[in-house]
């Protein structure tokens, strides 16, 4: 398994790599329904409802789509560390989309606008997945960096091509990515609109990820900006595992809070700002929410958390005032 992110040939950030000329059908689905990684078949997208029909497709158990990130494959880390969580878990059915060629290349000539294509052909397949007996309710979308801006993608076009009959459930962004998106020109960033409910987890704001609250409930663990913790110190060579440290960290929250089943973990609060967090001015009129898989859908606003430098990330109850 590939603990690293693939070799980039030109360090300078987003800017004069290779050209990628890729086709929205390179993309594939990879059904997963064992117990290793190896027990996945893989669908191309204009076949996926066969998944929905595969024998160890249980039509009682939800469903999560996992979107990886810019320049990652099935091979990276991230794929295989949400893949064994969710296999712990054994409560899901799950997919992961390979969208490696499309997510390769210059990010924001290739990369970004394979993403936006990439994101209606989603929706027809997801549609078309639905038709097939897939239960929408059912469905929950989790996407990091750009990966988080497809399920985006993904999900506002549902709602076009469906003339507004049908909305996601749930859509969950691991530290959705940043540059074009934010203040989003030529292209949209992931909303609250975008399924009926939509989490959002900041751990590199203003750097790789987003840094503005965007979904129904945005999470901003140690104030979601770089450095978490635990992360050494940025050696500005970008893309390196350094750099992406604090980008990553959504995504290990994330298979953390899977992995841990029916234990509850990172306990947050709301609070307008980090600073207010700090002082413990605290909305108490408001639960203490679950950031991750277990989330409430009664989550609304902005929340905060301490997490540990190492694993396990979650301080549980402790995490969720300042110390």
């Amino acid at each position: 398994m590939s603990t690293r992110m693939k070799k980039v040939k030109n360090p300078r950030l987003w800017v004069g790599m290779k050209p990628i000329k890729a086709q929205l059908e390179t993309a594939k689905f990879m059904f997963f329904y064992g117990s290793k990684f190896e027990d996945h078949e893989v669908y191309e997208l204009d076949q996926a409802e066969k998944i929905v029909r595969h024998a160890k497709f249980d039509r009682s158990k939800k469903t999560v789509m996992y979107f990886h990130g810019y320049i990652e494959s099935p091979e990276v880390e991230s794929v295989h560390v949400i893949v064994d969580a969710y296999q712990k878990r054994t409560d899901h059915n799950l997919i992961i989309l390979d969208w490696t060629q499309l997510a390769e290349g210059n990010y924001l000539l290739e990369a970004v606008p394979n993403c936006k294509k990439l994101g209606h052909k989603l929706a027809s397949v997801i549609l078309a997945m639905i038709n097939s007996g897939l239960d929408v309710d059912k469905l929950h979308l989790v996407g990091h960096s750009l990966g988080g801006q497809l399920a985006g993608y993904a999900g506002r076009t549902v709602i076009s091509l469906s003339d507004k009959k049908l909305k996601l459930k749930r859509i969950s962004a691991l530290d959705p990515a940043f540059p074009p998106f934010y203040p989003g020109v030529f292209v949209t960033h992931l909303s609250e609109k975008d399924a009926e409910f939509v989490d959002v987890i900041h751990t590199d704001a203003w750097l790789y990820g987003a840094p503005v609250s965007t979904g129904t409930a945005d999470f901003w663990p140690n104030n979601g900006k770089t450095l978490q913790p635990g992360c050494p110190k940025r050696n500005y060579k970008p893309l390196t595992d350094n750099d992406l440290c604090s980008h990553r960290r959504s995504w290990w929250f994330w298979a953390e809070s899977v992995a841990e089943g029916s234990a509850r973990c990172f306990h947050s609060v709301r609070c307008k700002s980090w600073s207010d967090f700090k002082e413990g001015k605290v909305d108490r009129t408001a639960q203490v929410v679950h950031m991750g898989i277990d989330c409430s859908s009664d989550a609304k606003g902005d929340y905060y958390l301490q997490t540990n430098g190492n694993p396990p990330y979650s301080k549980g109850v402790v995490g969720a005032k300042y110390e």
